[in-house]
């Protein structure tokens, strides 16, 4: 993202510590306002908020927080050679990978850790075709590998644990912000149902006008002509606004769309578009962008009932969290502007607060975005993906090192929260989602449709609805236990003043914190086996689901793919059968949507087969076991210890087949169960996930202590 030679430092930071004790007792008054309950049903939303800040990561600000799928994600990506994705390769330490590391803004300058390269070309090499292992390639993970902690971002730790957190949110493009927020403001960056060339870096220059200025600058690459989400907002009756600080960054990207450039100043589309929250004032007030005039203007309209039914909030840059900004600052302007909400009590009962950040800013997350297959040899995908992919031709420009056409998206994993009365109690959602989604959360209350959508990411990114119960929302969350955060905004000034950062000399796994957490139910119903035809392994893969997955098919022998598959709700797939390199042996790893893995190994002389079907209404997993061969055959299936354990052994003689069932409420419908032979050819199959069962659950059990090591088929 571009910076400004001039940062304005936040006003009153020092007054501020003492009006920031009172954020608890905020939080708690939150909880406490009954939700709008006419109906029962999204409708009961009137008012939708989108907060969008800056480039951060979801690992960088969440992936300790206990419950989410963060640095002690069981089931991490395993990297070529055999290492974990915990661990990068990186000739920056003498242990020849570099791992994640707390940024301690008390004792470090973490709060500002700038630089790291986040455009398109960067982010292809860092994902590596889907091998994930490139992130030390730009020789930055000394700034690329820190994560912050509750110490550091109390504020924001502490609304998670009063509402709900989205840990599988995407940023929509594998890029920078503008790319974005194009999506956010458009639903596509041109590409999409447009149709272009998409646009996958910023324009380089801030689109805000001066103070004195009249008309608007000429624009470096000419305005946008695609349909915006605000002009069919405004063609519907909707009412919306942009609250915008000056000096901005230009995050506010519709200033860049012709029908914006210019708009007469006594039109709606400039007066909710382009102004900004200190138009009308005069001197040094005009460009003021300390946070107070946005909060101010935000309160104004509560007081005078004229929350808009969907509204954009654009901070300062001094206030966005951008990786050259401190986050408190950002935590600062978000409590505040939730604090204005709490004390409308009657507004908040019917409003969604959308807190979600438009790129990651060049820091590490561990899930690798899921990506649609662009063409046949990156795997299959049953929806269509047109509008997906950008292609870089080869023509000697030095900018753009990987040649040829690369998928757009979904981007790296970026922080989101919920706040309203519908999503209080500490919940994890974990459907798919990246910034059309908030869109789509639009369209379901408010009946705007965005054409701009692709076919694949409508198919697959939910529209915000399962982090929500409608139905009954009014239940006491008064018992939470909150942090302190009167101090928190003292932290800018110590860590500013600290040592800078650099990676520690002796490297350590992360240890997630403790305990579950509150689980949404999930619109999935997936599963996926392996048998062998000929010899040759063969996935099938089922949706029965009421959304789209994508899957990710990763040969552990590294000597092919990997793969990626997408599934429409409704759809299969029976892939072509797999010829593994040798010919003999095969192991095969399968990522899926919210925790869903498989691991499938072994050799292609076994006469074996299982699948796994999960019963929702039994409570428990279905193991169907069949020996094609002629001999017996001894299996032994084992549950992971932490979801209950214990072990069986089956003598399965030739041609015969068998049921084992595994109960799995204990666990609360989370399972990891791994069948392998004790005798005959070699044989594994690992099944983990959770079963849907349509109501509130428990995280997965098995998220504590970061796993490293290498993934066998033994």
């Amino acid at each position: 993202m571009m910076t400004r030679s001039t940062r304005r430092r936040f006003f009153g930071m020092a007054a501020a510590g003492a009006t920031a004790s009172l954020l608890p007792a905020s939080i708690l008054k939150a909880m406490e306002i009954p939700a709008n309950n006419r109906t029962g049903t999204i409708r009961d939303v009137e008012h939708i908020v989108i907060f969008m800040q800056e480039n951060r990561s979801f690992d960088h600000y969440f992936g300790t927080l206990n419950g989410v799928r963060g640095f002690g994600d069981p089931r991490a990506l395993r990297l070529p050679g055999g290492r974990s994705v915990w661990q990068q390769p990186s000739d920056q330490h003498a242990d020849g990978h570099v791992m994640p590391f707390h940024g301690d803004s008390r004792r470090t300058n973490a709060y500002t850790v700038d630089g790291s390269d986040q455009g398109h070309q960067a982010a292809i090499t860092i994902v590596n075709g889907g091998r994930y292992d490139k992130w030390g390639a730009s020789r930055e993970l000394h700034k690329r590998m820190v994560y912050h902690r509750a110490s550091d971002l109390p504020f924001y730790h502490a609304l998670a644990n009063a509402f709900t957190i989205l840990d599988q949110y995407h940023c929509s493009t594998l890029t920078q912000t503008y790319p974005n927020r194009l999506h956010l403001m458009t639903g596509c960056n041109g590409g999409g149902k447009v149709g272009g060339d998409p646009v996958m870096s910023n324009y380089g220059e801030d689109e805000t006008p001066s103070a004195d200025q009249t008309t608007d600058k000429p624009l470096a690459k000419g305005p946008l002509t695609w349909t915006t989400y605000p002009e069919r907002l405004e063609a519907a009756g909707i009412d919306w606004k942009v609250y915008q600080e000056y000096d901005n960054f230009g995050d506010n990207v519709i200033s860049v769309f012709k029908p914006f450039r210019p708009a007469p100043k006594d039109t709606p589309l400039y007066t909710r578009g382009r102004s900004w929250v200190s138009e009308h004032k005069t001197g040094p007030d005009r460009t003021r962008s300390d946070g107070q005039q946005l909060v101010e203007a935000f309160r104004a309209d509560l007081a005078a009932g004229k929350l808009p039914q969907v509204s954009l909030i654009v901070t300062a840059a001094d206030l966005s969290e951008h990786p050259a900004a401190e986050p408190a600052k950002g935590e600062h302007v978000c409590a505040k502007l939730i604090e204005a909400l709490v004390d409308n009590p009657e507004v908040f009962a019917k409003t969604v607060f959308i807190i979600n950040y438009d790129e990651a800013g060049g820091f590490f997350d561990h899930l690798p975005p899921p990506r649609p297959p662009l063409f046949p040899e990156d795997g299959h995908s049953t929806v269509p993906v047109a509008g997906e992919g950008k292609h870089y031709p080869d023509d000697g420009n030095p900018h753009h090192p990987n040649k040829g056409t690369f998928p757009l998206g979904l981007g790296i994993r970026v922080p989101a929260m919920i706040v309203s009365p519908w999503s209080r109690g500490g919940y994890v959602c974990s459907e798919l989602f990246d910034h059309t989604s908030v869109l789509r959360f639009i369209e379901a209350r408010f009946g705007v449709r965005e054409k701009n959508i692709s076919d694949w990411r409508r198919s697959v990114c939910g529209d915000l609805i399962s982090a929500f119960d409608f139905a009954n929302p009014n239940r006491d969350w008064r018992g939470l236990v909150l942090p302190d955060t009167a101090d928190y905004m003292q932290r800018v000034r110590i860590s500013a003043e600290a040592p800078g950062l650099t990676i520690p000399e002796k490297q350590t796994p992360t240890v997630q914190e403790g305990p579950q957490r509150r689980y949404r139910p999930l619109p999935y119903r997936l599963s996926a086996d392996l048998r062998l035809v000929d010899g040759r392994p063969q996935l099938l893969l089922d949706n029965k689901g009421r959304t789209g997955a994508v899957f990710q098919l990763f040969d552990n022998q590294d000597r092919q793919g990997p793969w990626r598959y997408t599934l429409g709700a409704g759809h299969d797939y029976r892939a072509q059968p797999w010829q593994p390199l040798d010919g003999s042996v095969f192991d095969l790893s399968l990522h899926g949507p919210a925790g869903f893995f498989r691991h499938f190994a072994g050799s292609v002389a076994a006469d074996l087969e299982v699948n796994l079907r999960e019963s929702a209404a039994r409570g428990q997993v279905d193991l169907f076991l069949r020996n094609w061969g002629a001999g017996m055959v001894t299996l032994s299936v084992a549950q992971a210890p932490v979801y209950g354990g214990g072990s069986r052994q089956v003598e399965l003689p030739g041609g015969a087949e068998q049921v084992l069932s595994w109960p799995v409420v204990a666990s609360d419908h989370w399972y990891d169960l791994t069948v392998t032979a004790l005798s005959g050819p070699d044989f594994l199959r690992r099944y983990a996930g959770h079963i849907e069962t349509g109501q509130d659950s428990r995280t997965d059990p098995a998220i504590g202590p970061m796993v490293l090591g290498e993934v066998t088929a033994g």
